[in-house]
């Protein structure tokens, strides 16, 4: 090597190192530990995430590289190195300040649930902006007292100590998690047979996320055609939910059986569906199955006993995935004042799936779906059908159109919730599949709104040939516990007035679970010895979860 060329190697590897550190944090360090923390939140597994994973990391390295090298050639000519070396200071700053707001500020984040975010949060935007300054005064301050070329030295030292620092974080999270635990049935919902019902009986259910049965009611309680198309329901407003978030409700409700951490949450859901006594009842009166859940944690080959449920393509969409990767990555690491540009609501990694129709909980596409007509099928039918109803973000109006999310309110998606509901039930009248249905209209969980709590679901219950005068409401202290069980009694064509028998008006203990908002690790035990509508008759138990 001559030595012009030992000139150069020397001279570009701070750029090599400044390379590899920004691309090693954000697309490597970064989605794999994300990955690995989140692990039953994401539809693929870590095989399926290696490979483009890998392919960003090399892109980006080779990209940033081959800026700096134009940067130095073209300072090179011209003789002005100080502007390669500050252009080297200055994506250390950036790379410093990021490292700082990922790793150190991201107690001030706000929860990637869909509610609207406050960017203006004084305090985060204050500590924000005195870290930049603070890298800002070093870097310049180090310098003036060295010149460029040591200040680029002593930059790659740091950048250098980062990445080590990094790795250590990234070994120890892969050494402490199921990271390399393949997922076995990767399945997606699609929308097979949504627009289905049969000839001869029908079981279906419509949840609706995050609908307060107090508040809902109301809306019910205002509109004389909402009571109208209720009117052969039973309503329980004294429903208490099993936990406080749609992840643990759904396998709860189709088992009765309790999460309590002792196994991974994949293992439990599992275990709850495979060991449901209403499916295998279904099973049992040779049902037509279907389950139409975005979010389907069922790691066994018994969820493809239901009709619309298809194994998923082990490989990943790589657009989609870049785009959703620098969403979270702009959210996690960008400076508070700049967090806005994020774009994010949510983790939308769903959209990085194949497309096989796969069914998504949009209220809108939901609602919008309801206009065409249903096809009729000979065999024995059963539905189940999770939308969006009043979960963040509050996106929709009273008529289910999309508005901005700032504009909207929890009221008004519950409107659009009941203008669905009246949808698919004036649906399945016109197409003659409303009396030899049985309907549940119900929510996974309530919502904290207006004193509201989110142990308070909505639960309406019409039997095969159930007819009222008017909405029956039932005294019944119900649990969701019980509610797997009610399924069963109704598959055997009993009324909405002949179930929770033995469940008293009064005086019962009812338990409930609940976990700050993705910190299902730790979960606490509650009783209820009151109505499921009063949170202050939540009383904790003492006992912990800790997974």
């Amino acid at each position: 090597m001559n030595r012009y060329m030992r000139g150069t190697f020397r001279k570009t590897i701070p750029a090599a190192i400044i390379s590899f550190a920004i691309s090693f944090m954000l697309f490597f360090y970064e989605p794999i530990t994300m990955y690995a923390n989140n692990i039953n939140d994401f539809w693929f597994d870590f095989y399926i995430l290696i490979k483009p994973t890998l392919l960003f990391f090399a892109a980006s390295f080779i990209i940033i590289l081959v800026f700096f090298t134009i940067i130095y050639f073209i300072t090179k000519h011209f003789k002005r190195p100080n502007i390669y070396y500050f252009t080297l200071l200055f994506f250390t700053f950036c790379f410093v300040c990021a490292y700082i707001h990922g790793n150190f500020l991201t107690s001030f984040l706000p929860p990637l649930d869909g509610t609207a975010f406050d960017w203006s949060n004084i305090t985060a935007n204050l500590v924000s902006i005195i870290v930049c300054v603070a890298v800002a005064a070093l870097i310049i301050i180090l310098t003036i007292k060295t010149g460029f070329s040591k200040s680029v030295k002593y930059a790659s030292f740091l950048n250098i100590a980062i990445v080590i620092m990094l790795a250590v974080s990234f070994f120890s999270t892969i050494v402490t998690t199921d990271i390399f635990k393949p997922k076995d049935f990767i399945l997606t919902s699609t929308r097979k047979n949504l627009n289905s019902a049969s000839n001869d009986k029908n079981f279906m259910i419509l949840l609706a996320d995050a609908v307060d049965a107090t508040q809902f009611n109301k809306i019910v309680s205002d509109n004389p055609e909402y009571q109208d198309i209720l009117k052969d329901f039973s309503y329980f407003p004294d429903t208490l939910s099993g936990y406080a978030f749609t992840r643990d409700s759904i396998p709860f409700i189709f088992s009765g059986e309790w999460n309590e951490n002792q196994t991974s949450f994949s293992e439990y859901s599992t275990r709850a569906f495979d060991n449901s006594a209403f499916f295998a009842k279904l099973d049992e009166k040779n049902y037509n199955k279907n389950f139409y859940e975005e979010e389907l944690v069922w790691n066994s080959k018994k969820a493809t006993d239901f009709d619309n449920v298809q194994p998923t393509a082990r490989v990943i969409l790589k657009k989609a995935l870049l785009k959703q990767e620098i969403k979270y990555l702009s959210y996690k690491y960008l400076p508070f004042p700049l967090k806005a540009f994020s774009g994010i609501d949510t983790l939308n990694f769903l959209s990085t799936r194949p497309e096989n129709d796969n069914y998504y909980w949009f209220d809108v596409d939901f609602y919008h779906n309801l206009d065409f007509p249903i096809e009729k099928i000979d065999e024995k039918y059963f539905q189940f059908v999770h939308i969006e109803g009043g979960h963040v973000p509050f996106d929709v109006d009273e008529n289910v159109n999309i508005i901005q999310d700032d504009k909207g309110t929890y009221p008004q998606k519950l409107e659009a919730t009941m203008k669905i509901v009246s949808a698919y039930i004036n649906r399945l009248k016109e197409n003659n599949a409303y009396d030899n249905s049985v309907i549940i209209i119900m929510a996974d969980h309530g919502f904290q709104y207006d004193g509201s709590n989110r142990a308070h679901p909505m639960l309406y219950i019409k039997g095969i040939n159930e007819h009222h005068h008017k909405m029956l409401v039932s005294d019944k202290q119900v649990s969701y516990e019980d509610i797997c069980e009610t399924f069963v009694d109704l598959l055997s064509d009993k009324k909405s007035t002949e179930i929770f028998t033995e469940i008293p008006n009064s005086g019962r203990t009812r338990r409930y679970i609940s976990n700050p908002f993705r910190l299902e690790e730790h979960m606490e035990e509650y009783e209820l010895n009151g109505n499921a509508w009063d949170a202050d008759a939540l009383k904790p138990t003492g006992k912990v979860f800790d997974l």
